[in-house]
């Protein structure tokens, strides 16, 4: 089924986030807005983080079946790389544990960058932050800077950005060598992540990942992350082309990957090429079937029952 945008309609979706991250709504809002587009099948990624998950599953009842999930922010040769677990229990402490440790490192660093606002005379303390966004979530990078923008107020050093378009604020402020650089927050290896999400006895999955693998041999890739663990790779997704969908789809089917299919959904503000849940470029034919084979994948990979 076709949506108003022009994309397609999908029944799955195991690609969405709330405010307990970077998201917009409320899990019980989310849980509405998924039963309204017709879903079925979700799972909430909220962004090392599980604490929206029982929520989300409380309000949604017995309309959605909701997959337990987490969004966790890995580095990998150099680069930033995320990894979707799937089945993942907000119960299970020491998968908790180490998910709470790169979201704190995060926030931390979050915390010494308002820090190092205050050094340059911006009126802008954590307490603005824990008022206007939350202290204790990590939001959407631009949700920080709208706030540094608007405590600037008639300040001439940020004149001319804005928090639509955060690049050159970052490129200006925040590279190597700029006032407001700071080394990136500890995250741990993507492998190693692979590893937790197995130990947990869930299903790793590579988040949108024509993004991260570029102009890299993606087969090659593909192939040394399914030998450590790597279970699936999302591949029907906003941030894919028709044709990069296609092309990781067969390389899935060749290198015996489940591919999956998640809109990256925000909330109507943050992501605004992702609208709506379930609405994706191009649709999977048998969605529910990408559910079972994960699961499926699951048990393989990790004995549990």
């Amino acid at each position: 089924m076709t949506g108003s945008t022009g994309r397609e309609r999908c029944e799955v979706d195991l690609h969405l986030h709330t405010a307990a991250s970077d998201g917009d709504e409320s899990p019980e809002d989310l849980a509405r807005r998924c039963v309204a587009a017709g879903l079925r099948v979700v799972a909430v990624t909220d962004h090392d983080s599980l604490s929206a998950v029982e929520a989300l599953t409380r309000a949604a009842g017995a309309a959605l079946t909701v997959i337990p999930a987490c969004e966790v922010s890995t580095r990998w040769r150099g680069e930033e790389a995320h990894c979707l677990g799937y089945w993942t229990s907000p119960q299970d402490r020491t998968f908790a544990g180490r998910v709470g440790r790169t979201h704190d490192g995060e926030l931390t660093w979050w915390r010494e960058w308002f820090g190092a606002l205050a050094d340059l005379g911006v009126p802008a303390a954590w307490t603005d932050v824990a008022e206007r966004i939350g202290g204790d979530r990590v939001a959407s990078p631009g949700d920080y800077l709208g706030l540094v923008l608007e405590l600037a107020g008639d300040d001439e050093r940020f004149r001319g950005y804005s928090a639509a378009d955060t690049r050159p604020f970052v490129a200006d402020w925040c590279a190597p060598g700029r006032p407001l650089h700071r080394p990136a927050p500890w995250a741990p290896d993507l492998v190693e992540a692979i590893g937790w999400i197995a130990d947990a006895g869930g299903a790793a999955v590579l988040a949108h990942p024509a993004r991260l693998l570029g102009d890299a041999d993606w087969e090659h890739e593909l192939r040394t992350l399914r030998r450590e663990g790597l279970c699936g790779v999302e591949v029907w997704t906003t941030w894919h082309t028709a044709q990069e969908s296609a092309r990781l789809a067969e390389l899935c089917a060749a290198l015996d990957l489940v591919p999956t299919v998640g809109s990256d959904y925000h909330g109507v503000r943050v992501k605004p090429w992702a609208t709506e849940p379930g609405l994706v470029p191009v649709a999977p034919e048998h969605p529910e079937a990408i559910v079972a084979a994960l699961h499926e994948r699951r048990f393989a990979r990790n004995g549990v029952r």
